[in-house]
């Protein structure tokens, strides 16, 4: 290879895995608010004590004990600030760019490992969970270290001093990712095959090894099970429908499933996992293409990278894993790697020069376009601002209504935020849209009464916060309004709104039984479950979740 081009290959790679750290760190430093999923994660880490995060979580949650016990620690030693709770998720997020290019360098050539290197620091679904509190960054970071391990068995002999390395790291892994059942159940298979086929001396010794993974992986799917209740399993069920493979229609399930991984709409509102690249179909069939590839050039290297992605959509199909959401993020890195070797080799078959390896690179413009279209930082329901400026306008006389759907975010800032008087946390009750203008009608006669809302609105059809704020402008006088971020126009944007509800004639116009309401939408009073429970869901509404059919 010619010097030079070795050297700006070096620099390129310092160059795009410094890209990958610095965008994840500049959302951490950001510091955007605690949103709903996230303040639901921190009440159960901040309000249990550490033996009891091996327990059901509350509010529908799931998330592995090692990482609640590193969230844990984080908190205890630095305090509850976001910063401290965001910790393990950007030191996890920071490692996994040198871990993916590692991994790239292995299975893909030079420039190739540059190209998906650079994908990967860009795509926005991996900068923005980085640093969210959510188990989803160190689920990326665990899968590709337990491939990285893989690929190091692959290359080396096992010996009696190494062995319970091998066999202890990833297993000790399993205890803060529980989607690393799926990266180890397919290295097992990988290095079982591999020492029959290769005839490898240390035959054994990788037995040993694999019988190990297998019965960590046997125990955490068992771990799984008790981690969650029957109420949590319905709810997610339902919530998740569309994520299940089902029995027929397949192809068409398949093909939206991969519209929304690769050209989902570049939604800076939208928690989602998808890369929004634009044409679908183009990534979908290079996408196959470098799968059959793969296996066919490297079978190890390609076993390793599409024996995860395999797995998860076996468990769809068997109602057990929902594929192709935000909670499959872990796949995303090795779909990126798909995606440029299937490139890479179209780029080796058109064009047998050596320029043929430069082809990857075409791939390049997606990438920065979806990157340039959801620069970070990513600041949606941004609480906090929103909550101090109601506490730094707060009177003794002032009275406060959170709509449900701040309630959880609300409870965890209310221990940062002084706020302290006459507080009510709404209802969900997606069945009776009337119920919400009862909650706020406690409030009737009241001179200052501050309402505070974030997510919701809209999500299930009905527009829950215009009709609210919309009744209380009728029946009272808006003196204030606040949302941040200030350019954040979406529906479930943070805000606070403060109203005068003391004028009798205003009253006199409505009242929460008359109000006038046209809701066309079907009730959906089990969607209340979960984090729209500020409180825990109530004996109505678990019932509303088990009755309904599970898929």
């Amino acid at each position: 290879m010619d010097i030079r081009n070795l050297v700006w290959q070096r620099w390129a790679v310092v160059a795009t895995v410094f890209l990958g750290i610095f965008v994840r760190l500049w959302q951490y430093v950001s510091n955007p608010s605690i949103w709903v999923d996230e303040a639901a994660i921190a009440r159960n880490v901040l309000d249990r004590q550490p033996l009891q995060l091996f327990q059901p979580l509350d509010y529908a949650q799931l998330a592995p004990p090692g990482f609640l016990f590193g969230v844990k620690l984080s908190a205890a030693a630095f305090g509850s600030s976001e910063y401290a709770l965001r910790l393990f998720p950007i030191a996890a997020g920071v490692v996994s760019v040198v871990l993916f290019f590692f991994v790239a360098q292995v299975v893909l050539r030079p420039f190739a490992s540059i190209v998906a290197t650079f994908m990967f620091s860009t795509a926005i679904p991996l900068i923005f969970f980085s640093s969210n509190l959510k188990q989803y960054s160190s689920d990326v970071a665990i899968t590709l270290f337990v491939i990285l391990i893989t690929l190091e068995l692959h290359r080396f002999s096992i010996t009696d001093q190494n062995i319970m390395k091998f066999a202890l790291a990833p297993v000790i892994l399993l205890f803060f990712s529980q989607v690393a059942i799926f990266s180890l159940a397919a290295s097992g298979a990988v290095i079982f095959f591999d020492a029959f086929i290769s005839k490898r001396e240390d035959w054994r010794r990788r037995f040993v090894i694999v019988l190990w993974w297998a019965t960590a992986v046997l125990i955490a799917i068992g771990y799984s099970f008790f981690s969650i209740t029957s109420a949590d399993n319905a709810y997610l069920h339902n919530f998740w429908a569309h994520a299940f493979l089902p029995e027929t229609g397949w192809g068409g399930w398949l093909w939206n499933t991969a519209q929304r991984i690769f050209a989902g709409s570049a939604n800076a509102n939208a928690f989602d996992g998808s890369l929004s690249y634009k044409w679908p179909g183009l990534f979908t069939v290079l996408f196959i293409y470098g799968s059959v590839i793969f296996i066919i050039r490297k079978p190890i290297h390609g076993s390793l990278i599409i024996g995860p992605l395999l797995l998860p959509l076996l468990a769809s199909a068997a109602q057990a894993y929902q594929f192709g959401t935000r909670v499959s993020l872990f796949l995303l890195p090795l779909i990126l790697i798909i995606l440029v070797a299937g490139a890479d080799d179209l780029g080796r078959l058109l064009i047998p020069h050596q320029i043929g390896q430069y082809i990857p690179g075409l791939l390049l413009p997606f990438a920065v376009f979806s990157f340039s279209q959801q620069l970070p930082p990513r600041t949606q329901e941004h609480l906090r601002p929103v909550i101090q400026y109601v506490s730094d306008h707060w009177k003794s006389e002032d009275s406060l209504w959170v709509y449900y759907g701040a309630g959880q975010a609300f409870e965890y800032y209310r221990k940062l935020i002084p706020i302290s008087g006459d507080i009510h946390i709404g209802d969900c009750n997606r069945s009776d849209p009337r119920a919400y203008l009862h909650q706020v009608d406690v409030e009737r006669g009241r001179a200052r009464v501050w309402i505070l809302m974030a997510h919701g609105s809209g999500a299930f059809g009905f527009d829950e916060r215009n009709l609210i704020i919309t009744y209380l402008e009728t029946i009272g006088l808006k003196i204030d309004e606040i949302h941040a971020p200030l350019n954040d126009l979406s529906a479930g944007r943070a805000a606070a709104y403060l109203f005068d509800l003391s004028d009798p004639e205003k009253l006199a116009v409505s009242s929460a039984k008359e109000f006038p309401i046209q809701n066309d939408f079907q009730p959906q009073a089990w969607t209340c479950y979960g984090t729209m429970s500020p409180f825990g869901a109530s004996e109505w509404i678990i019932g509303e979740v088990m009755n309904r059919n599970i898929p």
